[in-house]
């Protein structure tokens, strides 16, 4: 292109780029935009024109955008700033809803603390326990009844309220992933502690005294408590009110705003955890300057947390939230003739039990039932070990693990053909025959499979005796018993997974596993045990306070008085139910893993495609040709 047609063909974009310069408002993406366009024809003409002064004026435009690119850059300290000027408000107002559930529930709870302590002078102590309601009468009867708050060592008292306020927060916001209800459970009961507490000093005649004293630091702590609660609530809101998106998906999306909400309170929960252990110590400080700090308090909450958010939206955002680009949801179609490693056989198979959640929910929930009330009807006593307080869990986490253990050893580890030990065998039947069955059916949807009553009664006779077996290998203990659930149970469900693939009994079934399995062995095993200590993860989980807090609703909403025998039963339904509904899991790998190593051991699906190989089709036609 000679020279003279380059200036005319781009002298109008040129231009443009001139009086965009001139302008000090420029947006920055704009001007990033400029300078990429502007440094491709400076390249160009630096190939073409190099001792022309078209090159010399592209250089100085391109140098000018540069600078303005860089000159209007927002740095790190521009983007923390608009992360609370702008995204902070944004999420607020998009969760509005869930910050006045939260409010509506924390001061309605307030409310029946205050109410049942009037009704009941007894009620502070249900709710606050004995030794705290005594060490507060003991310091109103001494003329000191702050003195709680007076502790010689204000560095630790900061760094001990401060932990324990992060927990709770933290708490009431990870329990919304419950559905919500956890983090409702956090709110109410914290709201009826505080109207408990607060009416005990009203009681006492001290309430201005107190009122001035406690909400120094309550004004902002309590503020938290609150504001976790609607990030919670948020959280759950993505798992009870999906809309149009996937439940993982508005999962994710409620989780970020959440999380998101989450960090606002951090700094105001260290905040508060200083005034508690270094200013509200001064009990005798003028009403007016800790009513300053108090009301001040209020009114910064009040006006970042309602008026802001408002007054922002008033104006309009810019973008949502909602608007984020999520992944798209994976595909649900497993293709079982290819070969697979570990990794792939374990993804598959929590596509697979994707699909089944809903049934296998309710299946659980049944078989877990049925499993209780025999157990309860027989009368058969107990033990429980249970982490019941955050703290606690702190200080010994390892307790988890070892509770959990201890628990489950009650169930698994009997020793003998007892009632719980055809309970463990017909339960574990009933789900590995209804997973591997839709496994088998899904794998052979296009082949087809006769359902007669010979299918059904090989499968029915190997599922039964697999998982008599397995139980069976729980009767030892010690390192033997380690060697049986590393290395012999994984061949027995393989065994039965044969069984159901293949339509053999069960005696076929072992040799052809045999087969199957050789060669396989590492990528079995590898699936088998991730699979497995997944499991064992989340029913590590149900030791930890959360269970408490579940029985402790119960407790509150069910006319029981015979409260151990709710105990008993809840935890018996509870870890029934996680091994009714989690160990399948290792069923799918199982039944999905076959087909990997029968395609790595016979190349099935190869042969298929042989007579396809060297062969295309015309388009239009459809005829084939070598």
């Amino acid at each position: 292109m000679r020279e003279t047609h380059f200036i005319k063909q781009n002298k109008d974009k040129w231009a443009k780029f001139e009086r965009n310069l001139g302008q000090g408002d420029a947006n920055p993406d704009e001007l990033s935009n400029l300078f990429v366009e502007i440094t491709d024809d400076l390249s160009y003409s630096r190939t073409f024109y190099p001792n022309r002064s078209v090159r010399v004026y592209l250089n100085n435009i391109a140098q000018k955008v540069f600078y303005s690119v860089y000159k209007n850059r927002k740095g790190r300290l521009f983007k923390f700033l608009d992360f609370w000027k702008e995204t902070v408000p944004q999420i607020i107002y998009e969760s509005r809803n869930s910050f006045r559930l939260a409010l509506i529930l924390f001061l309605g709870a307030a409310f029946i603390g205050a109410f049942s302590s009037y009704m009941d002078v007894d009620f502070p102590r249900v709710i606050l326990g004995d030794e705290y309601v005594d060490m507060t009468m003991e310091n109103i009867a001494n003329g000191k009844p702050m003195a709680v708050y007076e502790d010689p060592n204000a560095q630790e008292m900061f760094f001990r309220i401060a932990q324990n306020n992060l927990m709770v927060a933290t708490l009431c916001f990870i329990v919304g992933l419950f559905f919500g209800v956890g983090t409702i459970f956090v709110i109410v009961q914290n709201g009826i502690m505080l109207g408990a507490f607060q009416y005990l000093f009203i009681r006492e005649g001290i309430y201005m005294q107190s009122f001035f004293t406690i909400w120094m630091h309550g004004a902002i702590e309590i503020s938290c408590i609150i504001i976790a609660g609607a990030a919670g609530l948020t959280l759950g809101s993505g798992m009870v009110f999906p809309k149009t998106l996937s439940r993982m998906q508005s999962l994710q999306l409620s989780a970020r705003r959440g999380l998101l909400i989450m960090i606002t309170i951090l700094p105001l929960i260290v905040l508060a955890a200083f005034i508690e252990g270094f200013v509200t110590r001064y009990t005798e400080a003028s009403y007016v300057v800790r009513g300053i700090v108090i009301f001040g308090s209020f009114a910064f909450i009040i006006s970042y947390y309602i008026v802001y958010p408002w007054l922002k939206a008033k104006k309009g955002f810019t973008s949502f939230i909602g608007e984020v680009k999520l992944p798209p949801a994976q595909s649900s179609e497993i293709k079982y003739n290819q070969i697979k490693n570990s990794a792939q056989v374990f993804s598959d198979a929590f596509i697979f039990y994707r699909k089944l959640i809903k049934p296998a929910a309710i299946l659980s929930f049944l078989l877990a039932g049925t499993y209780t009330l025999i157990l309860l009807w027989e009368g058969d006593n107990y033990s429980f070990n249970t982490i019941v307080s955050l703290e606690q869990f702190m200080e010994n986490p390892i307790n988890l693990l070892e509770y959990t253990l201890s628990n489950l050893s009650q169930f698994l580890f009997v020793g003998e053909l007892s009632t719980v030990w055809w309970l463990n065998v017909l339960a574990s039947s009933v789900m590995a025959y209804v997973v591997l069955f839709w496994v088998q059916n899904d794998a052979n949807k296009k082949q087809g499979v006769p359902y007669n009553a010979a299918f059904f009664l090989k499968t029915i006779s190997a599922t039964l005796i697999c998982m008599a077996a397995a139980h069976a290998c729980l009767f030892v203990t010690g390192g033997l018993l380690f060697l049986l659930v590393v290395f012999v149970i994984p061949m027995i469900l393989m065994v039965l997974a044969t069984a159901f693939n293949e339509n053999m009994n069960i005696v076929s079934a072992i040799g052809r596993t045999i087969s199957v399995v050789s060669g396989n062995w590492i990528v079995m095993m590898g699936a088998y045990l991730v699979i497995t200590a997944m499991c064992f993860i989340f029913l590590f989980m149900v030791t930890a306070p959360i269970a408490g807090f579940y029985l402790g609703v119960l407790v509150n909403a069910l006319p029981i008085t015979d409260l151990e025998l709710l105990r008993q039963g809840f935890y018996i339904f509870l870890y029934s139910y996680m091994l009714c509904f989690l160990f399948p899991l290792v069923f799918v790998v199982m039944g999905i893993g076959f087909f990997s190593f029968k395609e790595t051991k016979e190349a099935t699906d190869l042969f298929e495609q042989i007579p396809n190989i060297g062969v295309r089709k015309i388009s239009y036609g459809m005829e084939k040709e070598s």
